[in-house]
Order: structure tokens, then sequence, then C-alpha cells
């Protein structure tokens, strides 16, 4: 008979890129997990643009969502930790990634898949005077401004010219969607003449050389058609304000230049001493595996297969993305790689801006509207196939006719376990433990009977009060740079709503069963975050405990001095106070989303930015200003943890709910009723609580209440001749959206409530 045992961590594969071959590996690593093998993805852009869907947004087809892939729930969906930057150096020797701000990643293996910027980046004054059409979100942040120039001038009867460099299928499709945008904004027909003045330069002998003579000439004539100027043998040496410089000595004027030239990539995979083509591509072989390190792979844009080079297209990157999944897998599981063949020829598709599009393969052409619907369908699709990923479902490893079917399913409902603060056991069962505890009476500890606070008190000989706390939460994220940032602030939230500044702290730790260097890899990362962390609260580490868990997590006992008198504790408020809340709310209902992978990355992006910031400037804030009682909002939510201010006076708040402020997304995700795993139990315990619950069930910021938080802000009680100066002071401070949420309307009730307004 086999012990069943969590597969541990023994190879690391970084993924360098979110381009459209990643897609596909990230997709395949979802629905193949590779037990033992783990997932890094490094991409500047998270929001990741399909570059085929470009000309319809440009034309106003689509939105800006719409050409987009979000990388993080896929990421998510392959188990693969995610980090936006750009790299700053690869060692190929000692298999490492050097990043901007955080320490060095070790790899057994890597993909790249970066894409490519026009070559034309290199002449001079490119980067001041002109605008690439790669990378895509840096020409779409220009595009916007283009379009409103453009508008502007020629509603005034302006003249305004676009100089578009380049003779291949992007400069053609900007110019036909770029025109077609303009005129359609001014009411104009396609090919009416305006004030507006497009032109296309290239170095060519030819536009479209790639092409077929039947597209060339039905391009060349369309082009016409519309008053498109095309200027051909012109080879582009230099870039002034407003002017397009050629080898031939003539000078060009726009407004506005882009260029669309040929490709090129960074300077790093050569310097890094990875074998190039000629043409200065990334050399790989038939399994897409770099010729010099066969640890190294790339695809797309970055690369050359020897001996057999393909045309710098999306598609030959995408058709890439299958045949890279498997050799990786292949590669890293010790098996055979599987050749790769391309296509010696594959469908072409321009768009013309107005619903029509150009469809070429070999001497095939084809153009029309119906053109367009095959190529609108083929891009919709693409998008929607790395978007729309199957549904998560819990597993539960349990023996037939253990339980009834009834236990199955409340076990099966709550398998989905959230982690942060949304793993904290209910605080009804933790109370109705506690209270079963018999605990030896010290005279030295200082415990309130009225609440309980967040942090022991121990009055010391010299009369000040040790203040001590202790935190551990599950990771969130698989990244535990990230992780450890943000758990750090957490355990040190209890002192900060005491009124203490810490003193020192002791650490406990659960790493993941895994190969020795990968575990030693984890470690680091999250210990130098913290002790980073902890630097700039100056508090020292001290010690601690690290031990093998099944999951990643991180705690912190953390000392405090201070003053009795100087405390701040939760019953302290007074009738009239004003109840400030510091940060927004939300954080564990996205990240049970992110867990189902329905949490976009900018709603991410934004809830970990909140979590990562301390809560340090603000307990000096909420102190200076004369603040009567705190606590910081943690697992059991806003109500939860109000009711425990409130219990110590009996007192009666009135809550408006308007004014508590939502993480982005957070409303979304509750409304399709994706809740934390802690959520209901919060609910349970707070609603009898709520005087008038019935009214505002189903107000959309009701469920807000009940959400626990992960490094959540401060609640605090400020008099209310402060609080105005309060709130403003936060959000110098950075707090932007510190609220007044509510009044203490009363004290000694018969019992604490909440009444909603």
């Amino acid at each position: 008979m086999e012990m069943k045992v969590s597969s541990p961590i023994v190879k690391h594969l970084i993924l360098v890129g979110g381009g459209h071959s990643h897609l596909a590996v990230l997709k395949y690593l979802g629905m193949n997990p590779v037990p033992g093998l783990a997932v890094t993805l490094i991409s500047r852009d998270i929001n990741t643009p399909y570059s085929g869907s470009l000309p319809g947004y440009i034309t106003g087809v689509y939105e800006f969502d719409e050409i987009h892939i979000d990388l993080r729930p896929l990421a998510q969906f392959a188990n693969a930790r995610i980090i936006q930057e750009e790299i700053q150096s690869i060692d190929l020797t000692k298999k490492e990634i050097g990043l901007h701000d955080r320490p060095t990643i070790s790899f057994d293996l890597i993909s790249l898949n970066i894409g490519s910027k026009p070559d034309a980046f290199n002449i001079p004054g490119a980067h001041d005077f002109a605008i690439g059409i790669k990378p895509i979100d840096e020409f779409l942040s220009n595009w916007n401004s283009i379009l409103k120039l453009a508008i502007h001038s020629l509603e005034q009867d302006k003249e305004f010219s676009i100089a578009i460099v380049g003779g291949g299928p992007a400069s053609v499709e900007l110019a036909f969607a770029t025109q077609f945008r303009i005129h359609q904004e001014l009411q104009l027909k396609t090919t009416e003449k305006s004030l507006l003045n497009i032109k296309i330069i290239s170095a060519d002998q030819e536009l479209l050389c790639l092409h077929n003579s039947k597209v060339r000439s039905f391009a060349k004539t369309e082009l016409v058609k519309r008053n498109i100027e095309v200027i051909l043998e012109s080879y582009v040496s230099g870039f002034e304000e407003n002017k397009v410089i050629c080898e031939n000595g003539n000078t060009y004027s726009a407004d506005k230049v882009v260029y669309a030239t040929g490709a090129s990539i960074p300077p790093w995979p050569g310097e890094c001493g990875l074998a190039l083509t000629e043409n200065g591509f990334i050399e790989v072989n038939s399994h897409l595996q770099s010729t010099s390190h066969e640890f190294v792979f790339a695809a797309g844009d970055v690369a050359d297969i020897r001996g057999d080079p393909r045309p710098k297209s999306g598609v030959y990157a995408v058709r890439q993305g299958p045949p890279l999944a498997k050799n990786l897998v292949r590669y890293a599981t010790g098996k055979s790689l599987t050749r790769y063949k391309p296509q010696q020829h594959a469908l072409a598709l321009l768009s013309m801006g107005n619903k029509s599009a150009i469809a070429s393969r070999n001497n095939l052409f084809f153009q029309g509207r119906s053109v367009w619907s095959i190529k609108h369908n083929i891009d919709t699709s693409f998008i929607k196939k790395y978007s729309n990923l199957p549904e998560m479902n819990a597993q539960l490893d349990l023996a037939e006719g253990l339980v009834d079917k009834q236990t199955e399913q409340q076990l099966r409902s709550h398998a989905l376990r959230c982690a942060g603060c949304g793993a904290k056991v209910a605080s009804n069962v933790l109370q109705e433990v506690l209270q079963q505890l018999s605990i030896i009476d010290r005279g030295d500890v200082l415990i309130s009977e009225a609440t309980t606070e967040d942090a022991s008190l121990i009055k010391l000989d010299d009369g000040r009060i040790l203040v001590q706390s202790i935190d551990q939460i599950k990771a969130f994220v698989n990244d535990p740079w990230i992780f450890g940032r943000i758990a750090t602030n957490h355990c040190l939230s209890d002192i900060y709503a005491m009124g203490c500044e810490p003193h020192s702290a002791l650490a406990v730790v659960g790493i993941p069963f895994a190969a020795k260097d990968f575990s030693r890899a984890q470690l680091k990362e999250l210990m130098l975050s913290c002790t980073e962390a902890l630097n700039e609260h100056n508090c020292a580490l001290v010690g601690g405990h690290s031990s093998e868990s099944e999951d990643l997590h991180f705690g912190l006992c953390v000392n405090g001095f201070i003053d009795e008198e100087k405390l701040l504790t939760k019953g302290g408020m007074q009738g009239g106070d004003i109840l400030i809340l510091t940060k927004p709310l939300g954080t564990g209902t996205l990240l049970a989303a992110d867990m189902r992978y329905k949490a976009s990355h900018n709603w991410m992006h934004n809830a970990l930015e909140q979590m990562l910031q301390s809560n340090k400037r603000a307990a000096a804030c909420l102190i200076k200003h004369s603040a009567t009682a705190c606590t910081d909002i943690t697992g059991f939510g806003l109500a939860g943890h109000l009711m425990e201010m409130l219990s110590a006076k009996n007192a009666e708040v009135q809550l408006s709910l308007g004014d508590i402020a939502p993480l982005n997304g957070a409303l979304d995700t509750l409304q399709q009723n994706i809740f934390s795993s802690l959520h209901n139990d919060n609910k349970l315990i707070a609603a009898n609580s709520i005087y008038n619950y019935e009214a505002f069930a189903h107000d959309p910021k009701f469920e807000l209440l009940f959400d626990p938080q992960t490094a959540g802000g401060l609640l605090a009680s400020v008099p209310d001749e402060n609080a105005e100066e309060c709130l403003q002071e936060l959000r110098e401070y950075g707090y932007s959206d510190a609220k007044a949420i509510g009044r203490i309307a009363k004290l000694d009730g018969d019992l604490p409530s909440i009444v909603l307004t």
C-alpha cells in the first residue's frame, strides 16, 4: 500500500513574455498539469493585445477589452506565478534571471516569447519624433491623442497629415483603418476627399512584397481610390519633429509619424550568449529549442527556425504555441522532443477598415465583407479561447458512505477554501472554544473585561506595557515576494491598531515540500521580502521557526512597548464620534474570484497595491487627531470587527452603507455570488446585530460588510471636530479611499447594534 503525499516541486519553468505562443503554453499546462513543475510567467504586459484585432480597434469595431487577453486568470488556471516586470538580465551559466526590484530567480528551463519591435526604432530620432506600432500597448496609448488631434484640426478646416513608414501589411491596414475612423467621426465617406493626408513611405519597390500580385494590385488600386499616397523606394534615414527624412534626400512633413517596419528584438538575447541568426533573431531548431542552449526555448517573432525562417506574423506565433507547450513538458520530464514543421504558406487576412478585408494564400485572392466576417470570427474566437476558461470544481477525497449527501454537499461548498484571512476560523467557533479554557490569572497580564483586544498586554516593572500580537496566514498569491510583504504588513496591523510601534518580531514559516534548491529559493524570497518590510518599520527580526508544510504560510509574533495611558483600545469610543475607515473593502471576494479565474488583472493589481500599503502612517494620523478607539479590519469583516468595538459599551452606530468604498471589481464579484469561504459565517454572526437588515439586504454594498479582509485598513472612532482634518491628512498620506462611514449614536444601550443609513 502506497502512502499519498503531495507532489514536491523539483523543476522550475520560466516563461518570459505573454505573446501568442505562451497563451497556448499556459492553457496547455492548465489542462494538463505537470506535478512537480513550478511555472513562473514574467511579462511586461498582463493585458496582452491580440495583434490581429488592432485594425478593428482603430476603426471602432472593438472596445479595448475586446482585443486584449487578461493573463492573470490564464496564469491562475495554469497554477503559474505571474510577475509584471521586464527582465534586467539572464545568466545562462547560473540559470538566473535578474529583475529590477526583487531577488534573482533561478530556473531549470526557460521559454522566450517576447514579440518584436519595428526595426525603425533604431533610426535617429525615432524615440523622440515617431511612434512605433509595436509594442501595441505603447501605440494604443498614443492612438487616442492622434485621433483627437486629427479631428480637432479637420473640424477647424486645417490639414492633418499622418506618415506611416513601412510597406508591409501592418502599414496598409493602419492606413485604411486610420482614415476610415477619422472620416467616420467626421461623417465622411471612405473615398471622400478631405484635409486628412495619409502617406505610406516604404523602402521596398512594391507594397506588400510578400503577397501575390493580385493582392498587391488590388491594394494599390484601393489606396488610390481612398486618396492615400504611396511613396516607394524611399529608405528612411532619420526623424525630426514633424518630418521624415529619406536617404535619397527627400523630406516629408507630417503632424504624426508612425513606423511599422520590419521586426527586430532587444539586444539582451545576444548579450547573454544565445545563438542568433544573421537577421538578429534567436536561432532555434525544429523543436523550437535554442541551437546553443538546450534548456532555452523560443517562439514567435523573437525566434527564427534554422534553415526555415518565416515572416514575422502573428499566425506563425499562434501555430507554434501547441508544439512549444508539448516540448517544454517533454524536456522537463526527460522525454524526446517532437519536431515542428511550420506551414509554407499561411492564410493572410488584411483588414480594409470598412468591415471589408483581403484574403490570400499562395496565388489565391479574395476580398469583400464576407472575408471580413471570416477574419472577425477567427479573431474573436482566438480571444475567447484564452479568456473563457473551464470552471473550477472542488475536489473532495472522501470514502463512499462516510457522510450523508447533505453533509457532503456542505463540505463541497466549502472545499474551495480561500487563503489569506478567508481561511480563518469563524469567530463564533473561536469564542466558543476560548470560553471553555481555564487560563491562569496573572496580575501583570492586562485583559479587558468587555472586549477582546487585538494583542496581549503585559505590564512591565518599569510601568510600560508589552504589547504582543501573533498572526499567521496561508498564501493567497503564488509569489513569495509579494506574499511576504503583504503578510508582514498584515501581522504588524494589530500593533498599530493599539497605538503602538513595533519593536521586534519572531517569524513562523511553512514552506511547501520541494527539492532543496527550489525550497531555498522560496524561503529566500519570502524572508528577504519580510525583512525589507520590517526594516521600513524599524522592527527587528529576532528569530523564528520554519518547517515544511502542504501550503506556503507565514506569520509573525510582534512585540511593541507603550505607556499604558497611550494605549488605543477597541472600546474607548464616545458618543458623537465619527467612524473612519482608512482602506476600501473587498479583498475576500476578489481573492475568491482569483481562485476561480474570475478576477481581472486590473482588479487584482489594485487589490494587491492596497494590501501592500502599511497601516503605519494611518495609525499615526488617527492618534494625532485623538482617536478614541481603533481596530484593524481582517477576517471577521467590517461588521464583525465593528461589533467587537460596539460591544465594549453596548453602543449603537449609524453606519452609512453608501460611504463605504469598495475595491475595484469587488461589487462585480459579490453580485456574481463569489464569496470568500468565511463570508457566510461572518454574515450569520453579525446579521442579528444589524437593526434594519431587511431594508438594505439587496443593496449592492451590503455584502461588503461581511467580506473578510487581508491586510485591511484601520477602523477608528474620532471626535467629530477632528474628523474632517483627519480624513484630509489620511488622503495626503496616500489613503485615497479613507472615508467617514458612520457616527456613534449612543452608548450603554440594551445591546450593541448597527443601524444602516
